[in-house]
């Protein structure tokens, strides 16, 4: 009986065999060892994308950083819990070496990186790893710590170096996130990634008091970021830096849950480029007016916005056309409502520096009017 079903077995085979190549050569196909060739070169090129693509050109530009830095530590004694002799010897510090790592990319033939200004914040020596396995001892070129931003240099004259999206993000194209999770970089001599794509736009955290740091119109990713990837660049499937990548939102100190945020690379560059002409960011900038809460109507009710009392000559609110008796509802993105809104969308929560353009929005003669002032130094 087994044999009788090996019997069958091999002719149904057979059969099916007969019938391929009786299809192949009645349709002028000739099966060769070419062609089989041929079709593992299709196979291949179908598993390379865009992203692998993106990968490729992008990884040289990436770099681990290494950093030591340099904690006071409180010394423990014998007295600390002593509520008697604690009054007689106060507190003591030492200077404790600690290591941590982050990531960066270098975005100019010249050697510049750029990295987050917490991954080098107190650093007394920062190592920059390459995808060559070479290491160099970078120099702090400047840094901002309200923006979060800081930026490097090493000595590798045309070294390779990212590219930069001038683009419009798109709500649901994919990205890639690289970077130097765990310091996992310096182990194998390349960035490590997480694919994703971004998941919203503009996220707008303001100012934290804790770390000094202001983040606003962020990228959102569900691209996994994690400790480590801080300063690495968020990258487009076609191999362009969208952003920077800098925080995460996470349970109880823990890792990456899929909600990362990046800086945009044009605010990012922006920042950048005046450090390295400048070494620091100019905040120190004057508006030009004079504003007033609207007085109160009849009804009990304050209306909405600030009036403009007065305009200084050849100052940045003239030269944007503000005029005495204007109405200002909005800056940017944000309503005012009265004056105390109006001083905090101006100086207290936003991160502006000397240059930048003020969107302001005016009612004039019951008119809405949309205006742009540059903000200038503020000379002494």
């Amino acid at each position: 009986m087994d044999n009788f079903k090996t019997f069958i077995l091999g002719l149904i085979t057979g059969s099916l065999i007969l019938g391929v190549f009786y299809f192949y050569t009645q349709h002028g196909t000739e099966i060769t060892p070419q062609k089989i060739v041929n079709s593992g070169i299709e196979l291949a090129t179908l598993r390379e994308s865009a992203i692998t693509k993106a990968v490729k050109d992008v990884s040289p530009a990436v770099v681990g950083i290494n950093v030591v830095k340099v904690k006071k530590q409180k010394v423990k004694t014998v007295f600390d819990n002593d509520p008697f002799f604690s009054n007689f010897f106060p507190p003591q510090y030492r200077n404790k070496a600690m290591p941590s790592a982050g990531s960066g990319f270098i975005y100019s033939p010249e050697g510049y990186i750029i990295t987050n200004n917490h991954v080098i914040d107190d650093a007394r020596q920062i190592i920059i790893t390459t995808t060559e396995s070479k290491e160099y001892q970078a120099k702090i070129v400047g840094f901002d710590e309200i923006s979060d931003i800081a930026v490097l240099k090493i000595d590798a004259e045309d070294h390779a170096y990212a590219k930069l999206s001038d683009e419009e993000l798109i709500r649901g194209e994919w990205v890639i996130a690289f970077g130097n999770p765990y310091g996992l970089f310096e182990y194998v001599n390349n960035p490590l990634i997480t694919v994703g794509v971004i998941s919203g736009v503009n996220i707008n955290f303001g100012f934290s008091a804790k770390d000094r740091h202001f983040y606003e119109s962020m990228i959102q990713t569900d691209a996994s970021i994690n400790p480590g990837n801080s300063g690495g660049p968020l990258v487009n499937s076609d191999g362009e830096v969208v952003g920077m990548n800098t925080m995460i939102y996470s349970k109880d100190g823990g890792g990456s849950i899929g909600i990362g945020f990046a800086i945009p690379i044009n605010k990012v560059i922006n920042i950048a480029n005046t450090l390295i002409q400048k070494g620091f960011v100019n905040r120190s900038f004057y508006f030009g007016f004079k504003l007033a809460d609207l007085p109160v109507e009849n009804t009990g009710e304050r209306p909405k916005g600030v009036f403009v009392e007065l305009i200084q000559d050849n100052s940045p609110a003239e030269k944007a056309g503000l005029q005495k008796g204007d109405i200002i509802i909005a800056v940017g993105n944000v309503k005012i409502n009265n004056y105390k809104e109006m001083g905090k969308a101006l100086f207290i929560a936003k991160d502006y520096i000397v240059g930048d353009k003020v969107k302001i929005i005016v009612l004039r003669d019951s008119k809405e009017l949309k205006l742009v002032m540059t903000l200038e130094a503020f000379e002494k």
